[in-house]
Formats: C-alpha cells, structure tokens, sequence
C-alpha cells in the first residue's frame, strides 16, 4: 500500500497512485465542508493564551519523520497503532515515536507557544497528536488543507499563522516544508526507526537559547553560531576540567611524595636511635672488659673479691702439697 494514504510531504512524480487520488479527493471535500471550523481553528493561534504570554515565540513542530514516523506495515517495537478510514475503507497504521518527544513537547512549552502543522490528514494527525501530547501544550493544529500546495509539492507558509516572520521557527525533517521561509526553518534529521536516536535532546539546548532572541532569523546561521560559542565553550570547560584535575593529580602526588619523606624520615630517625642505642650498649660492654687491663696500666689492685678467690686457691695448693708429703 502507499503511504500517501497518511501524508503527502513531496510530490516526485506526476502520477498519482489510486491511494493518493483518494487522500486528495477526501482532503479537498473536507476543506469544502470544514470551512469554518479550519478558521476558528486558525483563529486559535492568536488565542487568549498566546495574547496573555506576551513575547512569547512560536514554534511550528512537523508530524512524520520529525517527531513519529508511520506505515502501514507492522513495525518491530511500535509504539502504538491507530485506525483511519479513508472513503469507507479502514486501514490500520502503525506508528514509531522517536526518543524524548514528550520530555521535549513540555520544554518547549515553557519557552514557546507550540503549533502542530502536518501534512498528512486530520484523520490520522489527531490521534497521534493526541497521543504525543497528552496534556494539550498546543495551541493549535494544522493539517495538509493549510499546506500550500507547489509544482515540487506541499509546503507551509509560515504568514498564514498571523505572527511576525521574526518570532516563528518551524522544525521540520524537509526542506520543503519552509520553501517560502527559509530563514524560519529548522531542518532535523529524518526518524524512521531508531530507538537510540537523541536529536530532540541535543537540539533542545539551542532552541532554549533562541526563544531568548529578538529575532529567530535565519535560524540556520544561528544555529552554527550556537555551535561555534558552544564548542568554545566546551573546550574552555574541558581544559578547566583537565586543569583542576591535573592540579589534583599534583596534589595527590605531593601529599603522596610529603608522606613518603615523611615515612623515610621517620625510619631514619628510628634508625639512627637504634644505632645510636646499640652503640652505647657496646661501648658499655667493652669497658666491662678491658677494666682488668684499665686497672694494670694505671697499677690498680684487683677487687677484693678477685685476691679472695686467689687467696682460696693458694690455700688449696699448699694443703696439698703437705698432704703429698706427709705421706
């Protein structure tokens, strides 16, 4: 089945399958009959909300491709599935969210007033609006029937929405999609499946910054001048990163080199006492020793208990010697 049964973003081919013919039949007599409902509903972009935030910038979110992507065909880990009926025939669509699109909707609504603008029917717009944002932080909704429609295909002219060029940036996968306002445009990369996919979270910095702007305009070039001072940035807070912690590294190898001359002067001054103490100790022992020669060079008579023994023995040796001789 073709896909254009949903939208119809770009036109690359003359011919127009059954399915397309259908979906544009079906547009064209819901424009004709839902008149003024598509003007009281353009009537709410200027609403009393919008009138009450004051400066507040408006930012036009596109549908497939940018925030879901949805086919016809059964995709591995869909979020969830609708079904739409297009001249009496139900078909059942299933549909991808990509990563972050809530937490980015209600970002958004604290710096924007949020406009919804698709180019596929209301049929199937409105549930996955629905779904996507389920506490209705958009102000408004836009279909393909609003969608200006060129040789090369359906683009968005931004002057229908009743703002100043100056305060509105649309976000869209397609050029095409900002044609006649290029300088508004926000071209993201296409989502189709890839659950691992960060561009709403990366982007969401830089589209803070600008609702601080004056003027949103050409959102391309700021973009790069956001990148530019960002990079800077970065780098600047890396090399502070790589300073502090180069600085902590020499601390830590200052207070480890400190404790280890530390450490070593303390085994040095252990050391030197147990020298010092052993040394003492010997030269002690030694004088103990060499007393008896200290005694003879300086004509000293031995201690009393010394001539005692001697005189013991000498005693001894007499007695037997007499002993010896008696016999």
């Amino acid at each position: 089945m073709q896909q254009s049964i949903i939208y119809q973003k770009e036109q690359t081919t003359k011919s127009k399958s059954i399915f397309s013919r259908i979906c544009s039949c079906l547009s064209f007599l819901k424009s004709k009959q839902d008149q003024t409902n598509h003007q009281i509903y353009q009537l709410g972009i200027d609403s009393p909300k919008s009138s009450f935030l004051g400066q507040r910038k408006l930012i036009v979110l596109d549908l497939d491709e940018t925030l879901v992507h949805s086919q016809f065909q059964i995709i591995n880990g869909y979020d969830f599935a609708i079904d739409i009926i297009v001249q009496g025939q139900l078909f059942k669509v299933y549909v991808t969210i990509r990563p972050g699109v809530y937490e980015f909707i209600e970002q958004l609504y604290e710096y924007y007033d949020i406009v919804f603008w698709t180019a596929s029917l209301q049929e199937y717009a409105d549930p996955v609006m629905d779904f996507i944002d389920p506490n209705h932080r958009a102000i408004g909704r836009m279909y393909r029937d609003s969608c200006t429609p060129l040789q090369i295909g359906l683009t968005k002219n931004l002057n229908k929405l009743g703002r100043d060029l100056k305060d509105i940036i649309i976000i869209d996968n397609s050029l095409l999609s900002f044609h006649l306002n290029p300088e508004n445009g926000f071209q993201i990369k296409d989502f189709f499946f890839d659950k691992q996919d960060q561009e709403l979270e990366i982007n969401m910095p830089f589209f803070i910054w600008l609702s601080q702007l004056p003027d949103v305009r050409p959102v391309a070039n700021l973009f790069q001048q956001f990148k530019s001072t960002s990079s800077d940035v970065l780098n600047m807070r890396n090399t502070m990163t790589l300073n502090s912690q180069f600085q902590q590294n020499q601390q830590k190898k200052f207070q480890s080199l400190s404790r280890s001359l530390s450490l070593q002067k303390a085994r040095i001054m252990l050391s030197n006492q147990v020298i010092r103490t052993l040394t003492l100790s010997k030269e002690e022992d030694e004088d103990e020793l060499d007393e008896n020669k200290i005694r003879e060079k300086l004509g000293l008579s031995q201690p009393e208990f010394d001539n005692g023994i001697q005189k013991q023995n000498q005693t001894e040796e007499d007695d037997q010697e007499t002993y010896a001789i008696a016999h």
